[in-house]
Order: structure tokens, then sequence, then C-alpha cells
């Protein structure tokens, strides 16, 4: 369930990160009861500082294929 953060001023939602090989592209989604009935599924740019993050988040859990960066 989404919640509002401590100060208010945002809103937590859990997350999925997951890595597709067939488009070489970290995917975000979420099917959080508190959105819409579709949810959110977006796919982050490559290159970008947030696919990075992600791609560095994925690999420390052993999420990320081995040889991709």
């Amino acid at each position: 369930m989404a919640e509002a953060s401590e100060n208010g001023r945002y809103v937590k939602l859990t997350v999925q990160l997951w890595y597709d090989p067939s488009t070489k592209r970290v995917h975000l989604t979420s099917n959080d009861p508190d959105l819409p009935k579709a949810g959110i599924h977006t796919n982050l740019k490559p290159g970008t500082q947030a696919d990075s993050s992600a791609r560095a988040l994925l690999a420390k859990f052993g999420k990320l294929p081995e040889g991709v960066e």
C-alpha cells in the first residue's frame, strides 16, 4: 500500500525492478492497490542515472545476468 512519507511531501510506493534481456532494458513496475487499475509499467532509458542506479541495485542482488553492465 502506498503511504505518505514522514514529512508528508512524498508518497512511498513499492516497485519491482527487472531486466529484460530481449530489449536490454530495465523495467519498473508496480501493482499497488492504491494505483489505478493499470498500475505502473515503464522502462528506463539506457545510459541515464536512473538506469545506472537500477542496474547497480539489480547487480547487488544477483538479478542482472552475467556480462550485462
